[in-house]
């Protein structure tokens, strides 16, 4: 395999370069682009075969799961099950944008994408590119950051061809990305708030 790169705008993307992204997307490929955080890997999760992949190249176990990108909290509804009034707020309060939150996954989640408790991870994220893409492809994307495990996430295309290319189908480059700090991931229990992975968002004192 042969890893296509193509250049891009991120707050105009190109459409010849979306339409490329999709149709990889929809082939069972996977794909890199820069986001709101950090370049990421993506492939959607209805496709099993994409997601195993996915786990292959970034040295992930099967029971870690990925967090997954939603459009929207219509997308969430349908992948979310038990949505709490905390859940709301954290949604409402910083949706979109780098917070990532862990729900009781619903009966339409695939059993290959969930960890062992049935929890997904899921982010709305707040860029224009990733909002492109999730809407033009018409599905949730899981979407880890383009990094080799325990490596730093990349911050440029240049960087994703360095670990992954030729295992990955497409990088869309869109320049270099300000931070390689990655999402706060939120888990919201009997107990309160259990932050999983410190990020860029740090949440308020009558949030946390």
């Amino acid at each position: 395999m042969k890893t296509r790169r193509l250049r891009i705008t991120r707050n105009l993307p190109e459409w010849a370069a979306i339409d490329a992204a999709v149709r990889v997307i929809r082939q069972g490929g996977i794909i890199a682009f820069p986001t709101d955080t950090t370049y990421g890997l993506a492939a959607g999760i209805y496709c099993e075969r994409a997601i195993r992949r996915l786990r292959r190249i970034k040295g992930r176990r099967p029971e870690e799961p990925f967090v997954v990108i939603a459009a929207d909290t219509d997308w969430v509804s349908e992948l979310a099950a038990g949505v709490s009034r905390t859940h709301r707020r954290l949604m409402n309060a910083y949706w979109p944008g780098p917070l990532t939150l862990v729900f009781e996954a619903s009966k339409a989640v695939p059993d290959y994408l969930v960890g062992r408790d049935r929890s997904i991870a899921i982010r709305i994220p707040d860029d224009a590119l990733t909002q492109t893409i999730l809407r033009a492809s018409g599905v949730p994307l899981a979407a880890p950051s383009a990094n080799l495990r325990a490596g730093k996430p990349a911050l440029s295309a240049a960087e994703v061809l360095a670990s992954f290319k030729d295992t990955i189908d497409l990088v869309l480059d869109g320049g270099t990305v300000e931070s390689a700090v990655p999402s706060t991931i939120v888990a919201v229990g009997p107990r309160g708030l259990e932050i999983l992975r410190k990020g860029r968002l740090v949440l308020a004192e009558d949030c946390a």
